[in-house]
């Protein structure tokens, strides 16, 4: 188990959403203002913060995750908004038909990306984002970049508490692959109990997503190093964050 399945409920505090809620409206707004989209698809929702923000600025929104965990815990907290925002069940690299053409907007963010696994899988997720997006439609895919991490270096992603909770992440990269770390300590247990979540993923790099891109027919393709792409994209960057066109 990735501790998100197990520890769903908590994914809140994991992420430290209240906290990130304000930034992340702006990163929403310079996306909305960038591509001026009707109707969106956020690939790797988790509680929903990403789509209920695009809803809440009156863009259509349908929010995918493979975890119905993590989905109960969106419908929660979000359903009696009575936004234009839904929640689906689905994995990237086999986005169901009915969703085909249907989006102007793809976003895959925080990382969610590398949840497909490996280097085929992420070129049948590119596929799909082209496959469901309408001609002249955009992918914003955000995620770590590894490419600044040293071998064998363990990097601290978050650290966060509440509740007598404590969580923090870290990644770790082995050649070709990316260790994910997640530490849960319970304080309200006497002792505390200690958790650790531990998984691995193929290392992605800002080359293999380009060459994704191409072969699934996407154009265009921009790079940065944030969500409000004021900056565009350099080697020692934190985070990468890919702009692409599906062609008209």
């Amino acid at each position: 188990s990735s501790g998100f399945e197990k520890y769903a409920h908590e994914y809140d505090i994991l992420t430290d959403v209240d906290r990130r809620v304000k930034h992340h409206q702006e990163e929403v707004a310079a996306i909305i203002g960038r591509f001026k989209p009707r109707s969106v698809l956020d690939a790797g929702c988790g509680t929903g913060l990403t789509a209920m923000l695009f809803a809440k600025q009156g863009v259509s929104a349908v929010g995918l995750d493979r975890s119905r965990p993590m989905l109960a815990e969106a419908k929660k907290k979000y359903d009696r908004l009575h936004l234009p925002l839904k929640f689906r069940c689905g994995h990237f690299e086999r986005l169901p038909k009915r969703l085909h053409g249907r989006f102007d907007l793809v976003v895959c963010l925080a990382n969610s990306i590398t949840g497909v696994g490996s280097l085929s899988n992420l070129r049948k997720a590119l596929r799909g984002f082209s496959a469901v997006l309408k001609p002249g439609g955009r992918l914003v895919v955000q995620m770590l970049n590894y490419g600044a991490m040293k071998e064998g270096e363990l990097c601290p992603i978050k650290a966060t508490e509440a509740n007598g909770i404590v969580y923090e992440r870290f990644s770790e990269r082995r050649g070709k692959m990316v260790a994910l770390y997640v530490t849960r300590l319970d304080l309200n247990q006497k002792p505390p109990k200690l958790e650790v979540f531990r998984h691995e993923v193929d290392n992605f790099t800002a080359g293999q997503i380009d060459e994704g891109l191409k072969l699934a027919g996407f154009r265009n393709i921009g790079r940065y190093s944030n969500l409000m792409f004021t900056r565009r994209f350099s080697k020692k960057a934190r985070d990468l964050v890919i702009t692409a066109e599906k062609p008209d």
